[in-house]
Order: structure tokens, then sequence, then C-alpha cells
């Protein structure tokens, strides 16, 4: 065997352990979660419970909340690609490809998200993903303000970011609630007509400070 495939072999072994390990670790804080709640575990039950080194999830993470905030992040990036990445004004379709895509996340990891957002539930993540929403609305109106939402008043725009930001938390929690009865598809149609029409269009023409 020649000096690069020795190589080679060494390093797709290196990966799959790697792999494993990443396995074990998702695996752990899911459980860990379950049974205690996120916001009381640590990292030393974490790698405990996964049979790891410390130093293997510091090699990734650079604590618990990180690790979720990865998770969430890579296994949702393709929607929010999707929003951001209009040329012009979000279409609805847009906004149902990409809402659809998260609920395949979360759906892929329920029993975490379960644990995170329902069954002992952790005001740390809760907290993070509205911020995280917010971070995502804001981006998406900077990129095509909706129709209706030219606000002069900063602090009503930002009433509407967080009105919009709290429905698409409470949505993806009730879906993790029942259990997905609903497609992905089915509740992100649901969402983008009920939770997305700015919401200064709910307001009386010529109220003041919103038309």
């Amino acid at each position: 065997m020649s000096a690069s495939n020795r190589r080679t072999r060494a390093s797709d072994f290196v990966d799959r352990r790697t792999a494993r390990s990443l396995m074990a670790i998702h695996a752990a804080v899911e459980r860990l979660s379950l049974a205690k709640g996120f916001d009381s575990i640590t990292v030393s039950d974490i790698t405990a419970l996964a049979d790891v080194h410390r130093s293997t999830f510091y090699r990734h993470y650079r604590d618990k909340f990180h690790l979720v905030e990865t998770c969430y992040e890579n296994g949702t990036r393709k929607g929010r690609e999707i929003l951001l990445s209009a040329a012009g004004p979000v279409a609805s379709q847009q906004f149902i490809t990409a809402f659809a895509q998260v609920l395949d996340h979360i759906a892929a990891h329920r029993n975490l998200y379960s644990a995170l957002l329902i069954h002992k539930k952790s005001l740390w993540f809760e907290s993070w993903l509205h911020e995280h929403w917010i971070g995502l609305i804001n981006d998406v109106y900077r990129r095509s303000p909706p129709p209706a939402a030219q606000m002069s008043d900063e602090a009503l725009s930002d009433l509407r970011t967080g009105i919009a930001a709290h429905a698409s938390v409470a949505t993806l929690r009730w879906w993790v609630r029942e259990k997905q009865w609903l497609t992905s598809e089915q509740l992100a149609r649901w969402y983008t007509r009920h939770a997305l029409p700015d919401i200064s269009r709910h307001f009386p023409p010529g109220w003041p400070g919103v038309l």
C-alpha cells in the first residue's frame, strides 16, 4: 500500500471516529435534557454519558450553549439562505419553502427540541431562539421591506419584528408539542399566511405614527 493510500485510510478512520464522538455527544445532550433539563446539565455530564474526553468536546464546541446553537444554525442554514438570497422582495413561496426547511430540521431532532421547548424547557434556549428570529426577520426586512411597513417610529418597527419573532417561536413550539400532525409544508403555508403579513395593516388607517 502506498503512503498516500495509508494517509487516506488513516484520515477516513479519524473522520469516522470524530463523527461517532459527535453523535454520542448529541445523543447525550438529548437524553440529559429530557431527564434533567438542559439548563441543569454540565459539560462533564455530557462527556461522561457520551464516554468521550472533555478535550474532544472542546475541540468542537465552546460550551453546551454553543453546541445547541451550532446544531440549530447548521440545520436551518438552507432556509436562511433561501430568504436572504432573494434578488427582490421575498415571495410567499420562498417563505413557505424556507420555514418548511426549518420545521424539517426540528422534526429530525424532535426529542432535543421537545426537551428545550416543552419538557423541562430551557429559558436560555427560548430567549436565544427568539433573538435569533429577530435577527433573521430584521435581515429579511432590510432586504425587502413589507409594502406597508414604512414606519417612521423605530420603536414600532421593533415591535413589529418582535411580534413576528414571537409568532415564529410559538409556531415551532406548537409543532413540537402537537407531534407534527401537520406536515412541514402545511404548517409553513399556515405560518406564512397568518404570521408574516405586515402587522401595520391591522391598525386603523391614519393611526398616528404607523401609516
